[in-house]
């Protein structure tokens, strides 16, 4: 069985390194671009290029995520970005868009590819297409169950799965809520984590929860059952955190490899709830196993806290202006950072601590510390500790020192007439170097082999030692110190290079079809929520019509569609031959759309991110395709697995059956009601509509110019008279449509 590979995240740099010296195998980060943590530190290009070498000279792997979807307008901009990331010799790149995919294989055949999360892929016909497109690893939804990566582990294909760190509540990609409140697209990195606000539900319009984070996810930790998903077949255990702190990556990353070396050596792992305390240290928002170990659905979400919890390390039992007194459950030291468990979360860093009335660095526990803050109102609260100054120490003094330490073997050559030769191999690669010219000087003082070996040793602060080195003198030809220094320093110098070379390139298998289809004449489709609806699209003429309710019709579903021909599809993992690509799909470039129309699309709708301005770049009028917009409705801004509605209820499972009758909505801050559309029938996934419609309608003829010919209508919370009164606007709208067509009401 090959070993799992353990794949830690890096904001920076630092960070990489930190990872790669706490043992991970591969480091995942992004440049200043096109990466799906915007907010991150992120990386310079010349960092870019270090932090490969760093990884390269240790046996590790870099890879760079490219994984937001890409406008036609950066298309220049990203092809600089590839370029470059090809010439440092990144080991993958992470994708979500499909163009960006179809590209990369078609102008980069030597670069590996690896489809991220936000593709959302979970089936098996998902990891057919894309290893069709020469992917060479997908990183699995995160809504996938161990039984389903057991039955995906026999497919061409690695597979990579979150193990430990922050969950989305939505499924991956096909969250549009940031961008459709606040203009900050998810998809594009920059998402303001709208799922850790407050929100009331209601039911009926009755309010049938408490004000809280309904949607907060707890992190997850999956430590405990690490054997169980080393023996699924899973190729990479990847731990999130992109936006975290050195510290929280050098915690996990130690926490995760000393149980995934437990495994393989047979050994039970000690102390694993030691382990996943540090980890709650460093950060959490409490923990749970997650879609992956089936964890029961009220155990998903934190409503009360969307913030790091840390760990508890005592309660306040005096308080008053000037202090207050802690007795301590565990350890503490001067500069922690502190928090007091109360509704405000009183947060700071301890500064002076006393002891009995003497000033003290550490305080043990059991003991009483006294820390002159002044807080009232909080006796018999908890302490939690937020941050440790002595996990902040470890890590730097960690770094101070060389932590990976390769084993070299070498041969040393001295002779008289003959260059000086030193052979140097890892076991995988060789390097062989010389003096520039024969050695002709007599040593008057031959020295022994333990010179030669100490001379030869001195590697400095590079990652390697020598295990074994022969020496063959014939205790007769002289070499210079500066000689024998330049030797060592070039063998090492030249190691390195090849140690960072990835050889041969390996090409993978890109097979897609050149597929031509010929426009037909712009129309309208419709997707409708319910059978009044679906009859009077009817009445005025819209020709293809789809349901997202249970019906013997075209079936819209957002996860568990079965794989069927000319229905709607919003992910890769359901694309049959003359299928429609909805919205949802992400299409936002002209490569996106070449793709899946190879791929067997015949209608292609772009995605709700895309104006007026970004529909003109991709020159439509050109390309030989179906190409659609929605022009009118509420769109999906969430879809997801968790059930709210059940836990509002306290129910420990899904599946109670109370959507079947009932109405649901979700409140915010601001008063706005967003409504729920629960699927009892799919799992019990659920869809968060947006309170406001899109409605392009007057502005048909102008995306007509552009090559629109396809036109979606979506209606779903609107009664009769609003859906009729919208078809009536779009009906008055006919004369300056000359090629539209849409029948009178009948």
């Amino acid at each position: 069985m090959k070993r799992v590979e353990l794949l830690a995240p890096a904001k920076d740099l630092y960070t990489a390194k930190v990872a790669i010296e706490a043992g991970a195998n591969a480091v995942y980060l992004g440049g200043k671009n096109f990466g799906a943590r915007f907010f991150a530190t992120n990386l310079e290009n010349e960092d870019l290029k270090e932090a490969v070498l760093f990884a390269h000279t240790r046996g590790a792997k870099v890879y760079v995520t490219v994984n937001t979807i890409v406008y036609q307008s950066e298309w220049n901009q990203l092809i600089e970005y590839l370029d470059y990331l090809s010439k440092i010799d990144v080991d993958a790149i992470i994708v979500q868009d499909l163009g960006v995919l179809y590209y990369v294989r078609s102008k980069y055949p030597h670069m590996e590819v690896h489809a991220s999360t936000q593709m959302n892929i979970y089936n098996e016909r998902g990891l057919e297409i894309l290893n069709q497109l020469g992917v060479k690893r997908v990183v699995l939804a995160r809504e996938t169950s161990l039984e389903m990566i057991k039955k995906l582990k026999n497919q061409e294909i690695e597979l990579e799965v979150f193990v430990h760190g922050a969950l989305c509540f939505c499924a991956s990609g096909n969250c549009l809520m940031s961008y459709a409140i606040g203009n900050r697209s998810g998809n594009r990195g920059k998402c303001a984590q709208p799922c850790r606000k407050t929100y009331t539900l209601y039911e009926n319009q009755t309010k049938i929860s408490a004000t809280a984070a309904l949607m907060s996810m707890k992190d997850l930790c999956t430590i405990q059952e690490i054997d169980k998903l080393i023996e699924a077949g899973i190729t990479s255990f990847k731990i999130e955190g992109r936006m975290k702190s050195a510290e929280y990556v050098y915690t996990t990353v130690k926490a995760y490899k000393k149980a995934i070396d437990a495994y393989y050596d047979k050994i039970p792992m000690m102390h694993i709830d030691d382990e996943v305390l540090k980890m709650k240290m460093v950060f959490n928002r409490q923990f749970t196993k997650g879609y992956l170990l089936n964890e029961k659905n009220s155990l998903f979400t934190n409503i009360d806290h969307v913030n790091h919890q840390g760990i508890v390390i005592g309660k306040i039992i005096r308080c008053d202006s000037k202090k207050i007194e802690i007795k301590l459950s565990s350890d503490l030291t001067k500069q922690d950072a502190l928090r007091i468990n109360t509704p405000s979360g009183i947060g700071f860093y301890v500064q002076k601590m006393f002891v009995d009335g003497v000033e003290r660095t550490n305080a043990r526990a059991n003991e009483i510390v006294k820390i002159p803050i002044g807080v009232k109102n909080a006796l018999g609260k908890e302490v939690l500790k937020t941050k440790s100054a002595d996990l902040s120490v470890e890590v730097k003094k960690f770094m101070l020192k060389e932590q990976i330490k390769i084993p070299l073997y070498g041969k040393f050559y001295l002779k008289i007439g003959q260059q000086a030769k030193l052979i140097v191999t890892d076991n995988k690669n060789t390097v062989e170097v010389v003096t520039d010219s024969v050695l002709n000087r007599y040593s008057n003082h031959p020295q022994n082999d333990i010179f030669y070996i100490n001379s030869l040793n001195k590697l400095g602060d590079t990652p390697f030692y020598f295990a074994n080195i022969s020496i063959d003198t014939d205790q007769k030809a002289f070499i210079s110190l500066k000689e024998l220094n330049h030797l060592r320093k070039k063998a090492i110098h030249d190691l390195i290079e090849k140690r960072n070379s990835k050889g041969v390139a390996q090409y993978h298998p890109f097979i897609v079809e050149q597929n031509k289809y010929f426009k037909f004449a712009p129309t309208f489709e419709a997707i409708v929520h319910t059978e009044e609806q679906y009859q009077i699209c009817k009445k005025y003429g819209i020709q293809t019509i789809y349901t997202d309710y249970p019906s013997s019709m075209m079936t819209v579903s957002r996860f568990l569609l079965k794989n069927q021909r000319n229905h709607m599809i919003h992910n890769v993992g359901h694309i049959e031959k003359n299928n429609v690509a909805s919205p949802y799909f992400n299409i936002v470039n002209k490569q996106a759309i070449e793709c899946i129309k190879n791929l067997g699309i015949s209608k292609i709708y772009l995605s709700y991110e895309l104006d007026l301005t970004q529909i003109k770049l991709l020159d439509l009028n050109k390309v030989e395709a179906n190409i659609g917009i929605p022009i009118y409705g509420k769109m999906d801004m969430m879809v997801f697995k968790h059930c709210m509605i059940a836990k509002a209820k306290g129910y420990i499972k899904k599946s109670c059956q109370q959507c079947w009758n009932n109405m649901y909505d979700l409140e915010d801050e601001y008063h706005n009601k967003f409504r729920l559309f629960p699927n009892p029938t799919d799992d019990c996934t659920l869809r968060l509509i947006n309170d406001k419609p899109i409605d392009l309608i007057n502005q048909i003829d102008l995306f007509k110019k552009e090559g629109i010919n396809l036109y979606l209508l979506t209606f779903t919370t609107e009664n009769c008279d609003e859906t009729e009164k919208i078809l009536k606007r779009l009906k008055l709208k006919r004369d300056s449509l000359s090629l539209i067509h849409i029948s009178e009401p009948t």
